[in-house]
């Protein structure tokens, strides 16, 4: 074979071939679709609806906050450490706290005295005016006797019932004074696990700063932003695929606990394809994850389930 003939059958060859890459070159009707659009179908075809969601647990995460103001003297947990329910989290110096008990207690102490000396007299007094009612009837006493120890018996009921006034007062200074102390040491309200901490030892802190975050024990769930044209398609019971959207490769299942009912613009805008959604209206779709594997914050892809025929 020459040149020349080499050639032409080379071109030959590129025309056949270009021809059968135009569109009305395609397969006949009834040949099998290419293997990678079947298995997208098929993988739709799984699921009802999809949503973006986050990791969360039932109330978020719970932030400890101080109940007065005061310096940082101790913390008694570092973060990360899990920590049982009512367990000491930090110590705020108590010293003006532990002052003012003591005062209040030795006020409490000085006010009780004067009632029981109060009291303690009393008697004598009562015994005193009945004598002179006794001689008074008997002819023996005089009127103006028996009225000064009625006065003296009507001074000592009140002067009581004062003192047993300010004694109730001192006693609440004592009990306020001592949940003042009590407060100073700030303690875990619920098991769980410290996030942070937002404050160091020796700084000083207001009344209801947040000392730290915790992170309580307990389920973990999904709140999803399920679009309103899908909300339909979800019903409370239903099952699901959480997907992690950094790690996309473990799958954690999940049930449908609640659908909210109120729509309102998504908690977290999606720009994965470049925009975000304009005026895209969704509700809160709250799922219970089977096992706490996945981390609080953490964002994922919720694919749900359709519902599996009754046995």
């Amino acid at each position: 074979m020459n040149s020349l003939t080499h050639r032409f059958a080379v071109v030959c060859s590129l025309a056949v071939l270009s021809i059968a890459a135009l569109p009305g070159c395609s397969p006949a009707d009834g040949a099998v679709p290419a293997p990678a659009a079947s298995a997208s179908a098929a993988a739709e075809a799984r699921y009802v609806a999809m949503a973006r969601g986050r990791v969360d647990v039932p109330g978020g995460l719970l932030r400890v906050t101080s109940p007065q103001r005061g310096l940082i003297q101790r913390w008694a947990v570092e973060p990360g450490e899990l920590v049982r329910k009512g367990q000491v989290l930090a110590q705020i110096d108590a010293r003006e706290a532990r002052l003012a008990l003591e005062q209040a207690q030795a006020e409490q102490s000085h006010a009780a005295a004067q009632l029981d000396a109060l009291r303690a007299r009393f008697p004598a007094l009562r015994t005193r005016l009945e004598r002179l009612q006794q001689a008074q009837k008997a002819g023996a006493g005089s009127g103006q006797a028996v009225d000064d120890a009625r006065a003296a018996v009507i001074d000592a009921e009140q002067e009581q019932a004062v003192q047993r006034t300010a004694l109730a007062i001192v006693q609440q200074r004592v009990a306020q004074a001592s949940q003042t102390l009590a407060a100073a040491t700030i303690h875990a309200p619920v098991a769980g696990r410290v996030v942070k901490r937002t404050a160091e030892v020796g700084e000083f802190v207001d009344a209801y700063a947040v000392l730290l975050h915790l992170l309580p024990e307990g389920p973990r769930i999904v709140r999803a932003d399920l679009n309103e044209s899908l909300v339909t398609r979800v019903k409370a019971g239903m099952r699901a695929e959480v997907v992690s959207v950094a790690e996309g490769s473990a799958v954690h299942g999940a049930r449908v606990l609640s659908i909210g009912e109120v729509f309102g613009p998504p908690g977290a805008p999606d720009t994965s394809g470049g925009e975000a959604l304009v005026d895209a209206r969704v509700v809160e779709c709250l799922l219970q994850l089977d096992q706490p594997e996945l981390r609080v914050g953490q964002r994922v892809l919720v694919r749900f389930l359709p519902p599996q025929p009754a046995k």
